[in-house]
């Protein structure tokens, strides 16, 4: 009965040593993706696992930012068509992301003007990567007046198939 004792002790033996050798491995590979210094390798586990926790946890905060980056950018364009009180004047507002979902403003003054409108002015301005866009306009014959409904439809037409 005693040899059958000493027969299970060396096979329980090669089974913690090849467990360890697998722990180091595996504690040497996640010390190699968490940092390059040098110290982690050589570190107790605790403090790389420490370490790891703290890196993940880095990582999820840079996804969620990411993430929210990228709704923010693909936020639609906003448009907006007031008419005047008298028909003759319009205010259109445009609001969109950043620069590359910019409209082209040149094609929206095409169809203002093939819409009878007159381009008084026009400003923009940035903030927080949002752009706004005012742009003014008058009849070309104020006893006619513009179609605000049609002006809207065709710039939202516009934009959409950009």
């Amino acid at each position: 009965m005693q040899s059958n004792n000493s027969v299970r002790r060396p096979a329980r033996h090669l089974k913690e040593k090849y467990r360890r050798e697998k722990m180091k491995r595996l504690y040497r590979r996640l010390a190699s993706l968490v940092s390059a210094e040098n110290s982690l390798k050589t570190s107790p586990a605790f403090d790389l696992l420490d370490q790891a926790t703290k890196y993940i946890k880095q990582l999820e905060n840079n996804v969620n930012e990411l993430k929210a980056r990228k709704d923010f950018l693909q936020l639609p364009i906003e448009i907006d068509v007031n008419e005047s009180e008298t028909g003759e004047t319009l205010e259109i507002n445009i609001v969109c992301g950043p620069e590359n979902k910019k409209p082209k403003m040149h094609k929206i003054f095409q169809i203002l003007k093939e819409e009878g409108a007159e381009v008084v002015s026009a400003t923009n301005f940035t903030v927080d990567l949002k752009m706004y866009h005012t742009i003014l306009c008058k009849a070309f014959t104020p006893r006619l007046g513009m179609d605000t409904i049609r002006v809207k439809e065709r710039l939202n037409d516009f934009i959409s198939n950009k």
